[in-house]
C-alpha cells in the first residue's frame, strides 16, 4: 500500500508546482538562504505571564521582562528579520492550535489568519490541529489559511465518499519555492504517536499515518533532480526527526517487510526473526535505513529549542541540520545558511549543499526589539525590580511597544472584545502565595496541582465519587504565584474536558492502577495520572520485569519466576504466552498497596469513580475505562470543577481567626479545613508557615492602606477620592508619599500591590479585579497545594 501510495502521489503531483520566484543561473556560486522557524504557537497570540525556566533564561528570555510571547511582537520580529535578509523562507512546524482561550472560542480561525497575515511560506499539520475535530481543521484550512499546509505521511481517505472531510483538497505533501533562483523543496512530516486517541467520539481523521522514512525517501528521490535543497518541516518529534536521517529499528510482519528487505536500493536489514522463514505472518525486527538527500529538518512537537542545532549524518555521509523551534510564541529561530551550488556540468541531481550556517534565537519578552537590553541584563547582577526600573529598560519597553505590528493588532481586536464579553478572563477567584506545580519533581508521584484537581472532581456537587482519576498530561500548566484568573485556568485546562462518573468493579480498579503504573514506568516512572480518594504504589521495577516475559509453566504455580526482592510485591502469576516454549510467562500486578479512602481495595466491590471524558473514552490508553459501559456525562467542565473547589479554600481572615475542629485542624466559616493534607497523617490538615506569613503580610498591608494619614487614607489617595481627602491635596505628591511609606503587600508577579495601587508603570495594565484584591487582600480564598504521598513508586 505504501509503494502504491507514493506512485499515485507522484502521478498526481508530477507537474511539480513551483511557488513564486524566477530563474537565475547560480551554478558554482555560494548562495545565502535565511530560514525563519516558528513552532508550537499553541494559540498564544496574546502576551502572557509565566515563570521562565533556566532553559528559557539560557536562551535569552529575561524573567523580569514579562509578559512573554504574543502575535504582535512575533509578527514585527519576523518582518524585521525578513527585511534583514535576501533569500528568506519562513516555515512553521505545527500545533498553532490549542492552548489559550482564543482557540476555545474560535477553533483555530484566528491562528491560521495570523500565519497568513505574516506570510508564512508553509506549515506542517500538528496533532493539536485536530483537537476540535478533523472537519474543523479542514474548515479552517479552507477558510483561514492562505499558505500551503503540508503533510506527506498521512494518506487521506477518498474525498468523494459520502461524509468525507475532503481534507486532501486543502493539504499537500510538499511544495517547491523558487527564492531568487534557488529552488527549495519543502516536505511536511506529521506526528502519529499522539493521534491514537483523537479518533474517539466520531472524530475520525479519515487518514492512515504512513511509515515516515519510506514516504520521505520517495518524495526526496522524486524531488531531488528538480530542486537545489530539500527541507523537512516536521511535527514528528525529536527522536523521529533523528530516525529520519539515521534510521531506526522496528517490528513488522514478514509479508509487509519482504519487499523492502529484498529491494536493491536502501534495503531494510533483518536483525531478528520470530517464526518460520517462509511464514508470511512471522515477525521480523528490522533496521529501516535513514533517508539520503535531506539538507535540513525544522522540527517541533516537544517544545524545545536546539541551541545550537544538531548536525546529523545521513547514510551517504551528507550533513543534515536539525533545529527545533520552541513553543508558545516565546522564540523565533533564524538559520543563515551558505549554499554551495554545483559547478557547470555537474549532475543536476546533486543540487546544492549547505556548506556553513549561523544560528540565532530571538526571545520574545517585553524588550524583544532591543538586543542591547538583553546584553545589559546578562552583563551584571540585578536585584528585585532593579532591571525593570532602570530608565533604559523603561524606555526600551515603550520603544518595543511602538514597534509591535499594527496589522496584527487590528486582526486580533474583534477576537479580544469577544473574549472579554464571553469569558471574563480577568476575574479573580483565588490567590496563590506560591506556585502550584502540575508535576512532582521530587518523587515523580502525585503533584500539588494534580491533587487538588482530582479532589475537585471527586467532591464536586452532583459527582460525589469515592475515587477520582485524571491524566497528568491533561493538566497543561502550573498555577503561578499571584492572583488566579479565569485565563490561568484556560492555561491549566485548555481542552474542553468534562467530569464523567463511572462504576468500576474492584478488579477493574486493579487493572486501571496496573495500567497507570505500566504507563508511568515507560516514562521514567513519573505518574501519568493524578488521583483522589485512593493511595497506591507504582511498582515500575515490576513493570520492567513483566516486559521481560520470563517463561514459566502455564499449568504450574509460577515457581520458576524469580524469588529475589519479592518483599512487598504482588505474587507472581503465570499467564499464557504463545511465544514461550513453556506456554506461559511470569507476571505480577504493578499497582500495589491500593487503598480506597483508607480501606484495602476489594475485588468484588463496586466503586463510584470520577474521571475526565477523554480517558473515559479510552484516551491515553485507558482501555479499561473504554470497555466499561456505565459512563455518565455530567457536563461539568474540569475548569469549573477546579475553580469552584478553590473558591471554598480558606481566606486569610479565616486562617488567622484561630477556629479549629475537634481534630485540631484550622477551619473556615463553612467548617472547611484550611491548608493542605498532612503527608504523614491524611486525617490532619496543616497550614504551613509560608501561608501564615503571607496572611500576616496581607493583613499588615490592608491595615496600613486603611490607616488615616491626615484627612484621608492611602486607599482614598490611590482612588483619587477628592471628597475623602477634603478637596485639598496634590494627589501626585500624596501618591508618592503613600508609595514610600506603605509595605509592599502581596506580590502580583511583575510588581506588588503597593506598586499596582500607586500606578507604577512597571506593573503594566492593572485590572479592576486586581485593584479590588489589593484593597481587600485578606478576603480572597488562598490557594495552596501539596504532595501528600498518595502515589508512591518503587523503581528497584
Amino acid at each position: 500500500m505504501l509503494a502504491a501510495f507514493i506512485a499515485a502521489a507522484m502521478v498526481q503531483t508530477s507537474c511539480l508546482p513551483t511557488l513564486e520566484g524566477y530563474d537565475i543561473n547560480l551554478k558554482g556560486q555560494q548562495v545565502r538562504l535565511t530560514l525563519l522557524h516558528t513552532s508550537d504557537i499553541h494559540s498564544r497570540l496574546l502576551p502572557y505571564d509565566f515563570n521562565p525556566l533556566k532553559t528559557d533564561t539560557d536562551l535569552g528570555l529575561i524573567p523580569e521582562a514579562g509578559p512573554f510571547g504574543g502575535a504582535t511582537r512575533m509578527a514585527a520580529l519576523i518582518a524585521r528579520e525578513r527585511s534583514r535578509a535576501d533569500r528568506v523562507l519562513h516555515l512553521d512546524s505545527g500545533d498553532s492550535f490549542q492552548g489559550a482561550p482564543i482557540f476555545n472560542l474560535n477553533l483555530g480561525e484566528v491562528e491560521y489568519k495570523f500565519l497568513s497575515l505574516i506570510g508564512v511560506d508553509a506549515a506542517v499539520i500538528g496533532n493539536h490541529e485536530f483537537d476540535a475535530g478533523a472537519a474543523n481543521f479542514t474548515k479552517q484550512a479552507r477558510d483561514a489559511a492562505r499558505f500551503p499546509i503540508l503533510i506527506a505521511n498521512y494518506q487521506w481517505e477518498d474525498p468523494y465518499q459520502s461524509g468525507s472531510n475532503a481534507t486532501t483538497f486543502y493539504t499537500q505533501p510538499y511544495m517547491i519555492k523558487n527564492i531568487g533562483g534557488l529552488r527549495v523543496g519543502v516536505i511536511g512530516l506529521g506526528n502519529f504517536g499522539s493521534l491514537n486517541s483523537i479518533i474517539e467520539q466520531g472524530n475520525s481523521l479519515q487518514a492512515i499515518p504512513l511509515e515516515q522514512n519510506e514516504v520521505v525517501r520517495g518524495y526526496v528521490q522524486f524531488l531531488r533532480s528538480a530542486v537545489d535543497l530539500i527541507v523537512i518541516t516536521s511535527h514528528a518529534g525529536l527522536t523521529e526527526d533523528q530516525d529520519l536521517v539515521q534510521g531506526y529499528e522496528a517490528f513488522y510482519e514478514w509479508s509487509l517487510a519482504k519487499q523492502f528487505v529484498e529491494r536493491e536500493s536502501s534495503p531494510w536489514k533483518v536483525l531478528e526473526r520470530f517464526g518460520g522463514d517462509d511464514d508470511p505472518k512471522s515477525v521480523v525486527r528490522v533496521m529501516i535505513p535513514g533517508v539520503e538527500g535531506i539538507d535540513a529538518i525544522l522540527g517541533g512537537h516537544l517544545h524545545i529549542v536546539l541551541n545550537p542545532p544538531q548536525i546529523l549524518t545521513d547514510p551517504s555521509g551528507r550533513h543534515v541540520i536539525l533545529s527545533h523551534g520552541g513553543a508558545f510564541s516565546k522564540y523565533v529561530n533564524r538559520i543563515d545558511a551558505v549554499v554551495q551550488m554545483p559547478q557547470e556540468g555537474e549532475s543536476a541531481y546533486e543540487g546544492g549543499e549547505i556548506a556553513t550556517f549561523d544560528f540565532k534565537v530571538f526571545p520574545i519578552d517585553s524588550v524583544w526589539c532591543n538586543e542591547g537590553l538583553h546584553d545589559l541584563y546578562r552583563s551584571q547582577f540585578w536585584g528585585p525590580n532593579e532591571f525593570m526600573s532602570d530608565p533604559r529598560v523603561v524606555a526600551g519597553i515603550a520603544q518595543c511597544k511602538e514597534f509591535e505590528d499594527r496589522n496584527t493588532t487590528q486582526l486580533l481586536q474583534p477576537y479580544l472584545t469577544d473574549l472579554d464579553v464571553k469569558l471574563n478572563l480577568t476575574s479573580l477567584f483565588a490567590f496563590a502565595p506560591r506556585d502550584i506545580a502540575r508535576r512532582n519533581n521530587s518523587t515523580g508521584g502525585d503533584s500539588p496541582l494534580g491533587n487538588i484537581a482530582a479532589d475537585s472532581m471527586r467532591r464536586r456537587q452532583g459527582v460525589e465519587a469515592e475515587v477520582a482519576v485524571t491524566n497528568s498530561l491533561g493538566i497543561r500548566d502550573n498555577l503561578y504565584a499571584g492572583p488566579l484568573t479565569q485565563e490561568a485556568m484556560f492555561n491549566v485546562f485548555p481542552f474542553e474536558n468534562t467530569v464523567n462518573v463511572m462504576f468500576l468493579s474492584g478488579s477493574e480498579m486493579q487493572e486501571m492502577f496496573d495500567f497507570i503504573a505500566d504507563r508511568s514506568s515507560e516514562r521514567g516512572c513519573g505518574a501519568q495520572a493524578q488521583i483522589s480518594g485512593a493511595r497506591f504504589t507504582m511498582d515500575c521495577a515490576q513493570s520492567q520485569l513483566n516486559r521481560l516475559r520470563i517463561p514459566c509453566d502455564k499449568n504450574g504455580d509460577a515457581s520458576e519466576c524469580p524469588t529475589d526482592n519479592r518483599e512487598g510485591r504482588a505474587p507472581w502469576q503465570c499467564l499464557e504466552d504463545t511465544t514461550s516454549t513453556t506456554g506461559g510467562r511470569c507476571w505480577a500486578h504493578t499497582g500495589t498497596n491500593i487503598t480506597i479512602n483508607g480501606n484495602p481495595l476489594k475485588t468484588n466491590e463496586t466503586y463510584r469513580v470520577a474521571v475526565n471524558d477523554y480517558i473515559a473514552r479510552g484516551g491515553s490508553g485507558f482501555l479499561v475505562l473504554k470497555r466499561n459501559t456505565t459512563r455518565i456525562e455530567t457536563g461539568i467542565p474540569l475548569r469549573d470543577s477546579l475553580v469552584g473547589y478553590m473558591q471554598n479554600f480558606c481566606t486569610c481572615d479565616e486562617v488567622l481567626s484561630g477556629r479549629t475542629d475537634d481534630k485540631g485542624n484550622l477551619i473556615g466559616a463553612k467548617g472547611q479545613p484550611c491548608g493542605a493534607r498532612d503527608p504523614e497523617n491524611p486525617s490532619k490538615w496543616t497550614v504551613d508557615t509560608q501561608e501564615i506569613s503571607f496572611c500576616n503580610q496581607a493583613t499588615a498591608f490592608r491595615d496600613a492602606l486603611r490607616a488615616e494619614r491626615g484627612p484621608c487614607t492611602c486607599q482614598d489617595v490611590f482612588n483619587l477620592d477628592q471628597a475623602a481627602c477634603a478637596n485639598g491635596g496634590d494627589f501626585n505628591a500624596q501618591i508618592r508619599d503613600c508609595a514610600a511609606v506603605l509595605p509592599d503587600g502581596p506580590n502580583l508577579g511583575r510588581c506588588t500591590c503597593r506598586q499596582a495601587l500607586s500606578k507604577d508603570p512597571i506593573c503594566g495594565n492593572v485590572t479592576r479585579a486586581v485593584r479590588n484584591f489589593c484593597e481587600n487582600p485578606t478576603e480572597l480564598p488562598i490557594a495552596v497545594g501539596a504532595e501528600d504521598g498518595r502515589i508512591a513508586r518503587r523503581v528497584k
